[in-house]
């Protein structure tokens, strides 16, 4: 039977591990996981128990009592017995595979190392015959597995199969069945392979193959092979436990022609199904064991079947278990009794099924829980912690070791005893003072199994509200916060401190005091204009969060027009800009905040009032001289953008020069010019530095002279009028 390590430490830590039996007959403390059951065929009192982390278990007794065997501390996949002789058995495990002849006392190393190996078959005519299965291949041994040679490989292009199980015809020893599975990114499939010479050669029986051979099942994901004994001539019964690969539930599937062909058997629906066990004098009576659903029986080679599992699922359940079976054995000389392996130990049937007892063999605790009541307190105050038992305390109790992971805060006996009789007792678990919210961990300890509960320990004096005088306010102006205690604050005062949700919405101080022997505080919250309406969340925190919303709204009164005229007006000249609201200003008045978006071209105030009562106002839109653009001039008011346009152009006069002489002697310019405009001022500079010589005469008329001194010829010079024209000159020496 193929058990895989992997598997059991994953469904390992969905159950938890809880047994109640007063007196344990093997104290255990592993996981639980039983990953393999073998019975010894002559002695069927006889059996031994594989383990998912602790090795291999015997009974002597039927299950009664168990001893470990010599193989310790090691996961043990499956187990095989020689039934020539039975002393030898041969155990699969995460390590390889290993033997012992002398019933489990001593182990040794077969020459199958270094390898986790899945499934065993022992060829039962010649037990120095078996064969081995790890991924991708199959592995035979001639010589008692001192040496092994590789059969079957199976290494696609997708990557190496995981030989899963392997079973062998018990009418013929020379024909074998194996199980592989694929994985691909895509999904996961399976194959039934089949040998009739000793796994000389193999061939692929159509169940679960992958898209190269198309199963009229679909994709099949194959977990366990059982192979029921001839009562005829006949052609072998196979079965074999499943899921296909759309469906969320375990299948059986059956051929009676030695896997040339296969039907569906109808089981109960479970999301998994692991095993399978064939009764081996009435090969019509098979069983299915499910890791999330006890065991199933049919008594009619699987056409139908029903639930068998008084004593053991609700067992498992009343022992906080999830109810599943993980592997199974039938006697084989009285198969009415049947072992059952669970992940919390073995349980056994005498009766076909029809009732369970759990085996000496389990991992457990009478322990089931611990709690608080109740579960928050304030410091200083007393909780009170109860252990409970799921069974009776037996004869003289037991006592459940107590902790506290932060006794500093939270101290409580070392232990509490359960009395004779009774399923629970109380113990006191007092509280020191803290200054802010702590949580403590209360733990239970018995046999192994440790429970815990929380507690949360609250500080004496903690913020109990945060209120607003007013729900809603006009964004830029103020609310006032109060933070209330739920008890007078302390000596030095109660510092609450506080946070907006929104700074940019509004904002409050970093902290509020209460004073020492007072309950409550006010603060204030600022709040910034809004065009709609929003919510801003204040919160306070005094060893505990609470909090206030306040709806923040736009203003009543809004700038409903802004308006420019003329909106293209000269370089250098103004126009006039008017703000309108869309009800009169308030006492106060309204400011409305201007601004340009080209300075260069037109400035604007930075803000200009609306006088109370009055509904609208002017101000200058004045532009730069001789600079020509646009401009787009904004208002604000009340959370409201409006804007208009202006065009500034440039009508620059028209400069000539019509004489420029320097006389020497003199230092002196003369010079004399026109312009169009006669109303403009004409500066002179020297072309090449810029430097100003002076300014010229107007003589009216657009005429214009001038007598400058300047203290050596300039030799070329500008002149530039005041209405934006200019001309430059060549300098006559005189």
């Amino acid at each position: 039977m193929s058990r895989m390590c992997a598997f059991r430490s994953v469904l390992a830590s969905v159950l938890i591990l809880v047994l109640l039996r007063a007196a344990p007959a093997y104290s255990w403390h592993g996981t639980g996981n039983i990953t393999a059951l073998a019975i010894d065929p002559v002695t069927p009192t006889t059996l031994y128990a594989g383990t998912s982390d602790r090795g291999v278990f015997k009974s002597t007794d039927g299950g009664a009592g168990w001893n470990a065997a010599g193989l310790t501390g090691i996961c043990v996949q499956t187990l095989a017995i020689d039934r020539v002789t039975p002393t030898t058995l041969y155990a699969a495990t995460s390590g390889g595979v290993l033997k012992s002849t002398d019933g489990g006392v001593s182990w040794n190393a077969t020459g199958l190392t270094a390898a986790s190996v899945f499934a065993l078959a022992i060829d039962y005519q010649i037990p120095t015959t078996l064969y081995a299965a790890r991924y991708g291949e199959v592995l035979k041994s001639t010589d008692g597995g001192a040496t092994w040679n590789t059969v079957l490989v199976r290494n696609e292009y997708w990557g190496p199969g995981t030989i899963r199980d392997l079973a062998m015809d018990p009418d013929n020893p020379s024909i074998l069945y194996a199980l592989v599975n694929y994985a691909t990114p895509e999904q996961e499939f399976g194959e039934v392979l089949k040998s009739t010479d000793g796994g000389a050669s193999w061939s692929i029986a159509i169940l679960g193959s992958g898209w190269w051979d198309p199963s009229p099942f679909g994709m099949v994901v194959l977990w366990h092979l059982a192979i029921a004994p001839q009562t005829t001539q006949t052609p072998t019964t196979v079965y074999v436990a499943g899921i296909r690969s759309e469906s969320i539930y375990g299948s059986v599937f059956k051929s009676t022609d030695g896997g040339e062909s296969w039907i569906e058997l109808t089981i109960t629906p479970s999301p998994s199904l692991h095993d399978l066990a064939i009764d081996p004098l009435n090969p019509a009576t098979l069983y299915a064991a499910f890791p999330v659903a006890g065991v199933d029986k049919s008594m009619d080679g699987g056409a139908t079947w029903s639930a068998v599992n008084n004593g053991l699922t609700d067992t498992l359940l009343a022992y906080g278990v999830t109810p599943g079976v993980l592997t199974m054995a039938i006697d084989p000389v009285i198969p009415t009794t049947l072992y059952a392996g669970t992940s919390i130990g073995v349980f056994k049937s005498t009766d076909g099924g029809a009732s369970w007892n759990p085996t000496g063999l389990f991992q457990h605790s009478p322990l089931s829980s611990v709690s608080l009541g109740p579960t928050r307190v304030i410091g200083g105050t007393v909780a009170t912690g109860t252990v409970t038992l799921v069974t009776a305390a037996p004869a003289g109790g037991i006592t459940v070791a107590l902790s506290s992971n932060n006794p500093s805060v939270a101290t409580l006996p070392a232990s509490v005893t359960v009395t004779a009789g009774a399923t629970s007792a109380n113990f006191a678990v007092s509280t020191s003072s803290v200054t802010g919210y702590t949580a403590v961990t209360i733990s239970a300890a018995f046999d192994g199994v440790t429970k815990s509960a929380g507690l949360t320990v609250d500080p004496a004096v903690t913020l109990s509200s945060m209120s607003l005088n007013s729900g809603s306010v006009t964004g830029g102006s103020t609310s006032t916060g109060t933070v209330t205690l739920s008890a007078a604050a302390p000596t030095g005062g109660a510092v609450v401190s506080l946070y907006s949700g929104n700074p940019y919405l509004g904002t409050v101080p970093s902290s509020v005091t209460v004073p020492a022997g007072a309950t409550s505080a006010s603060f204030t919250v600022s709040t910034s204009s809004v065009t709609v309406s929003r919510t801003l969340d204040i919160w306070g925190y005094y060893n505990v969060y609470r909090i206030a919303l306040l709806t923040v709204t736009p203003p009543a009164t809004t700038l409903s027009s802004f308006n420019l005229n003329p909106t293209s007006v000269p370089a250098g000249s103004a126009s006039t800009g008017t703000v309108t609201l869309s009800a009169t200003a308030p006492a106060g008045g309204a400011t409305v905040t201007l601004s340009s978006s080209n300075t260069a071209v037109a400035t604007v105030p930075s803000s200009v009032t609306v006088p109370a009562g009055a509904a609208s106002a002017n101000f200058p839109a004045s532009t730069a001289a001789c600079t020509s653009g646009s401009a787009t001039i904004s208002g604000i008011y009340g959370g409201v953008t409006r804007s208009a346009g202006l065009t500034v152009t440039l009508i620059a006069d028209t400069v000539t020069m019509q004489e420029a002489d320097y006389f020497a002697g003199k230092h002196e310019l003369r010079l004399a010019a026109k312009s169009s405009n006669p109303t403009a001022t004409l500066k002179v500079y020297v072309t090449s530095s810029g430097e100003l010589i002076g300014t010229s005469q107007n003589l009216g008329d657009g005429k214009y002279s001038g007598q400058l001194s300047w203290p050596v010829n300039p030799q070329n010079v500008r002149v530039v009028s005041s209405r934006c024209g200019s001309a430059t000159s060549v300098v006559r020496s005189k």
